[in-house]
């Protein structure tokens, strides 16, 4: 199986039959608030546990990496803070140093490292270098021997002895006091070990939480406060067994799908269970949200999973009836603005995904914009306004079938659902939504688009699609494909990831920004889809192919679409955004956006983020210069 179709994450052999598919499946729990000090810092402590995953079937022992505490959730603790905050963390790392686990390995394109840590807080604007969010730290356990920390020091990927830490680091972020309000998150970004680390849970909700100009200032988002929830889309990729007591081939190979992971010393594979391909949600298989009738609550959504496009859409379980509404409140943690022509007019509602024919046409400039925030790439985020029906009803969110992806609209219509006999396979089916009958006091209220516009975002550079301003070159001035190649430079694994033909490197430079230039980017993908992200700076995206969007939307991560060769199977859901299927397409679309790095200088990273492509290299390391 090639690596794009394996980056679902997902087999048919991997099901969990029986996992699923029960009523009466436990109310949804939200994950708990990160523990403080009495000083205020937060406490953040990585080692290994074993947990039960909760759900409607038979219960599944996991024991992994984790940063959980005494949580029965297999969901990492909740950070709030607010603009302005100094926020400081001490990150303990108390796993076990095993040169079996790779953790004396060094390389840019293989999977290695898996009990070496260090802290990304994915989305945040805030300093790139030092002890702020400098992903080329690297945390290792306090077990670790000499010869272990020499490695780091003198063949690590932070260049340095400075950049090789152990057993604890002080991290202390200074969030500007005009950051957007919004969801973000954060996650360990050791190269080489990302998606193994995100297979073990090991990411949680960072929320930055303003009353003057941020969400939290509107009047129906303080109403929902009390009715908040927080959904950890996740996807945990090791055996379903109590004996499976570190890493394995099994277990490896679920979360990379390539070639074995093997290293010095480790024992024959452990065969006992099937890696976990079902989503879970704040580590719950299956959950329940409550809702009354004409309730309208907030919802937090992050996409942490390993490399699964989750297209966030609730239908009905049975029938056709009106499903809940989803009003998109903010993208990427930015709040979202746009053109109204009423001061009453509602936020952008999603509408199931869009089907565009015709470039030009103002149907196919909004749609491009809905299917932007309808298909939820991992890494991505929406600070969603749900607005249940007038009548009970249940609803379900689903995942697609990696091995027979639907056609573009899907799993949104009832209709592509009932096909299969009215019922999802449990191995797709991630959560229910239950609308009951109305109470007194329940809280109906959804801010309008006039008020979304009112709140902090960056500094706009482009505010009309149809005409950008003077200060946006005239063609891309950064450019980047995505791609594989053969193995030129990851011989033991067949083959690398690549950024324009070549592995991440920690040796030079591969990308300069200038701070404040505003640069264009053409984005591509030779191969396969991926999702594009990069650290410090969003980005306004403009245009999809030959497609400009209705209204600029911020983001840190962005989806690009595949460049599928009729029938090579080498395109994973969803194919393409702006033309059904791509039948017709042997290249993937450009995407084109705006970014101005702004206040801060140093060097971070740009990479896919399905993290199987990103620990396989492809990742480029990139400065900010004045």
């Amino acid at each position: 199986m090639t690596r794009g179709a394996r980056a679902w994450g997902l087999s048919t052999a991997a099901a969990l039959v029986g996992l699923a598919g029960a009523a009466g499946a436990a109310e949804l729990q939200n994950p708990p608030e990160i523990p403080r000090d009495n000083g205020g810092t937060l406490q953040l402590t990585a080692s290994m546990r074993t947990f039960q995953m909760p759900g409607a079937g038979a219960p599944v022992n996991v024991r992994v990496r984790s940063f959980q505490a005494d949580s029965p959730l297999l969901a990492s603790p909740t950070i709030r803070a607010r603009p302005g905050d100094t926020v400081r963390l001490t990150f303990r790392n108390e796993l076990d140093f095993s040169p079996a686990e790779g953790d004396s390995a060094m390389s840019t394109t293989e999977p290695h490292g898996f009990d070496v840590l260090n802290l990304h807080t994915h989305g945040l604007h805030v300093s790139p270098e030092g002890n702020s969010d400098n992903v080329l730290l690297m945390v290792y356990p306090a077990s670790t021997p000499p010869g272990g920390m020499h490695t780091c020091e003198h063949e690590g990927h932070g260049g340095g002895p400075e950049f090789c830490k152990k057993g604890r680091f002080d991290y202390e972020y200074k969030i500007p006091a005009d950051h957007p309000s919004g969801t973000y998150w954060y996650h360990p970004h050791k190269h080489g070990a990302v998606a193994l680390h995100l297979g073990s849970g090991m990411a949680g909700a960072l929320l930055i939480e303003d009353d003057r100009n941020g969400l939290e200032s509107l009047p129906a988002v303080k109403a929902a406060k009390a009715a908040e929830k927080i959904l950890l889309l996740q996807e945990i990729t090791f055996a379903p067994t109590g004996s499976n007591t570190g890493v394995n081939e099994v277990t490896c190979n679920a979360v990379y799908g390539f070639s074995p992971c093997t290293f010095e010393g480790q024992a024959a594979a452990a065969t006992t269970g099937t890696p976990n391909a079902k989503l879970s949600v704040n580590g719950q298989f299956d959950p329940t949200i409550t809702m009354q009738a004409g309730e309208a609550q907030l919802w937090r959504v992050v996409n942490m999973t390993v490399g699964n496009t989750v297209p966030f859409c609730l239908v009905p379980e049975t029938g056709d009836a009106a499903a809940p509404e989803l009003f998109v409140l903010a993208a990427d943690g930015v709040p979202v603005h746009r053109p109204v022509s009423s001061d009453k007019e509602l936020p952008f509602r999603l509408m199931g995904p869009q089907g565009l024919l015709d470039p030009g046409s103002d149907a196919a400039a909004t749609g491009v914009v809905n299917n932007e925030f309808q298909f939820m790439a991992p890494g991505q985020r929406l600070d969603l306004m749900v607005k249940a029906p007038s009548k009970p009803g249940r609803y379900i969110l689903a995942q697609p079938d990696p091995n027979n992806p639907p056609a573009l609209g899907g799993l949104c219509q009832p209709g592509e659902r009932l096909k299969a006999g009215g019922k999802v396979p449990a191995s797709q089916l991630v959560m229910y939504v239950d609308v009951v009958p109305t109470k007194k006091g329940v809280n109906e209220l959804v801010p309008t688009q006039a008020q979304l516009n009112t709140l902090a975002t960056p500094k706009p550079i482009v505010t009309d699609t149809a005409k950008l301003p003077d200060t946006v070159p005239s063609e891309p001035t950064q450019g980047v494909v995505f791609g594989f190649t053969s193995g030129t430079y990851a011989s033991s694994v067949g083959g690398a990831s690549v950024v324009n033909g070549r592995p991440f490197t920690e040796e030079r430079v591969q990308r300069t920004l200038k701070l404040d230039q505003v640069d264009r980017w053409g984005v591509q993908s030779a191969a396969d889809t991926h999702m594009f992200h990069i650290h410090t700076n969003s980005f306004q995206i403009f245009q999809r192919g030959q497609v400009r969007y209705a209204f600029p939307v911020w983001r840190d991560t962005a989806l690009v679409n595949c460049a599928p060769v009729v029938g090579s199977g080498n395109c994973t859901f969803p194919g393409g955004l702006t033309s059904p299927g791509n039948t017709n397409q042997a290249y993937g679309e450009v995407l084109q956006f705006v970014s101005q790095a702004k206040r801060y200088t140093g060097k971070m990273v740009m990479h896919c983020h399905n993290v199987t492509h990103e620990d396989n290299g492809m990742m480029e390391l990139v400065e900010i210069v004045k």
